[in-house]
Formats: C-alpha cells, sequence, structure tokens
C-alpha cells in the first residue's frame, strides 16, 4: 500500500502547501463539471512540469515518464512515427502522435490525464488494453480526458497518444481512488 503513496505525493503536497497559506486559486469553474472526482489530477496537473519530447517509435531509447509527475510532452506528426499498434480510433492525416513508456508500481487501476483531447492507447507487450472508463470535459483548460486502465507492475507500459489536437499535451498517470470501479 505504501507504494501508491509515490503516486499521491504529489497531491498531498499540493494541500500542505494549501494548509501553510500558499493556497493556489480555486479550480476554474469548468473543472466541476466531471461525474467522477478528479480532485487528485486536477492537482498534480497543477504541479510544476517536466518537458520532455515523445519517442517516435524508431527511438534508440524510449522516453520515459513518472507515473504522479505532470509530463508536458511536445508530438511529432503522425505520419513520423511508427506507432506500438493501430490506434483504437481512426485518426485524420494531419494527427500528431507520440509514444512514452512508463512503469506503475503495483498492479491496479489507474488514470491516463490529459490537457487535450488526444486518443489514449495502453499498449502492454504489443496488446491494446481496454480502456475501463473515460471522460472528457471542454473548457476545463487543466483537464480535458481522463481514461481509466487495470494495470500490471513491474511491466515496460507503452503509452501511445494519437490526435488531431495540439502538438503538446499535459499527462499524468495516478492511481485510481478507491472504489473507482
Amino acid at each position: 500500500m505504501h507504494v501508491r503513496l509515490a503516486l499521491v505525493l504529489p497531491v498531498l503536497l499540493a494541500a500542505c502547501s494549501a494548509v501553510a497559506g500558499d493556497a493556489p486559486a480555486a479550480f476554474p469553474p469548468d473543472c466541476g463539471r466531471f461525474t467522477r472526482d478528479v480532485t487528485n489530477e486536477l492537482a498534480a496537473l497543477r504541479l510544476p512540469s517536466i518537458a520532455v519530447v515523445a519517442g517516435r517509435g524508431d527511438d534508440a531509447g524510449a522516453t520515459r515518464i513518472e507515473p504522479g509527475t505532470r509530463h508536458d510532452i511536445r508530438l511529432h506528426p503522425q505520419r513520423g512515427v511508427t506507432l506500438a499498434t493501430a490506434p483504437g480510433k481512426a485518426v485524420p492525416d494531419h494527427a500528431m502522435a507520440g509514444l512514452l513508456v512508463f512503469r506503475v508500481p503495483e498492479d491496479g487501476r489507474y488514470r491516463v490525464s490529459l490537457t487535450t483531447a488526444h486518443w489514449v492507447d495502453v499498449v502492454d507487450g504489443g496488446r491494446v488494453l481496454a480502456s475501463l472508463d473515460h471522460e472528457g470535459r471542454r473548457g476545463c483548460p487543466l483537464l480535458r480526458k481522463v481514461v481509466e486502465f487495470e494495470l500490471a507492475a513491474g511491466r515496460d507500459l507503452v503509452l501511445q497518444l494519437v490526435g488531431p489536437a495540439a502538438d503538446e499535451t499535459g499527462v499524468v498517470i495516478t492511481a485510481a481512488p478507491a472504489g473507482a470501479e
């Protein structure tokens, strides 16, 4: 159970900052329209980010990201990316795409949250994992899309992003709250 602490630590630090009087402004009003509790995801997306360039699939080294940390991802024109698998949704020729590799610390349900509407696939050993749930909201500048997956620990998983949206997106992977099913 203590391993999940690493995934909520950024949220706890933000809460401590709020108690200490450094509270950030309230979340934008349109960010409160989600049907599920996305407080952890919103808080993590407000924290300082790490800028990375997504992999193109033919890279010698994969671009790694860490769960619980916001990453601002620079994507590439899809035509220049060798995708891990066919996207789960048809996308136009002018789409942007990129690949990232991550590991989760323990088996469980996790959320991939984006600041844009890009299509999200998680690939495990060449197989696209079925999403368990998803929700998207326009008008929230911090959080546009949340997709939930059941993930296995100790394995390199590929996060594949594809879509006609912007050439950059903010991404955070968090453990889903207990009872999120």
